[in-house]
């Protein structure tokens, strides 16, 4: 296989569809759901207890801590937020989930234009209803408590600017103590880095209308393009520079969710 070749990155809002080659991670955990298939080598996870798992399609759960060596794998990836309705449809159970082989081979089938400058934010997002539509094996949607609903509408109405516990907690009607444990309950991260996660959003919609790294940085209420980028590596595993840099994909694309 010619790991040469050049994938691409297309940004819906808080769902990422990327084509990489070779991605090797340090080990980290994040909010966002990761599926992961590769086109034919397997690709290995190393978990936090050293256990490795060899894989050619997986989906990672919300949290999950591990190092994901893909060196000589074209992989397809897909992140998303677990409290989307796509992951509502996907019955999982807070361990990494092996894709079915067929459903793999649907998917493998149809994800090589990634690997290439043929996509437009168009069909890419066709591509990626594609793929989630495989993998989408139930109907019954996970609820999230009221009150914590209440708070992410508030979190994102007031972002970029900040938002106190206390607000958050007097809107949801309960102590600040009782509601951290009920935000971590329900989103499985503790509120801070959920805070973080989505400046990390924000800084992408600012790249996506032209602004550069230093000023999106500081828009998206982080200290400096360096606070950014070690944030941005906690969570994924990598730099920005990876992903935003001309010599390691394609094309970079943030679309219009």
């Amino acid at each position: 296989m010619d790991l040469k070749r050049k994938g691409s990155l297309f940004y819906f809002g808080e769902r990422i569809l990327i084509g990489s080659s070779g991605l090797v991670t340090e080990p980290h955990s994040h909010y966002a759901v990761s599926i992961l298939v590769s086109l034919s080598a397997p690709f290995y996870l190393h978990t936090k207890s050293d256990e490795m798992i060899e894989s050619q399609g997986i989906i990672i759960p919300p949290n999950f801590y591990h190092k994901l060596d893909a060196s000589q794998s074209e992989m397809v990836i897909i992140q998303l937020d677990p409290k989307s309705e796509e992951y509502k449809r996907i019955e999982m159970d807070g361990s990494p989930k092996t894709i079915d082989v067929e459903v793999r081979k649907k998917i493998q089938k149809i994800a090589d234009p990634l690997f290439g400058d043929k996509l437009d934010c168009l069909s890419a997002r066709s591509l990626y209803n594609q793929i989630l539509s495989l993998l989408g094996s139930g109907s019954i949607l996970r609820k999230f408590d009221e009150r914590i609903e209440m708070a992410i509408q508030k979190i994102k109405e007031k972002m970029p600017n900040p938002v106190s516990l206390t607000e958050l907690s007097e809107i949801s009607g309960i102590s600040t103590d009782r509601f951290m444990h009920l935000f971590k309950d329900n989103m499985g991260i503790p509120l801070r880095q959920y805070l973080l996660w989505q400046r990390l959003h924000i800084a992408a919609k600012l790249l996506q209308g032209g602004e550069n790294l230093t000023t999106a940085s500081h828009a998206a209420g982080f200290s400096d393009q360096a606070h950014l980028s070690r944030t941005f590596k906690k969570m994924f595993g990598v730099k920005p520079s990876l992903f935003l840099g001309s010599q390691t994909l394609h094309q970079v694309c943030f679309c219009e969710d």
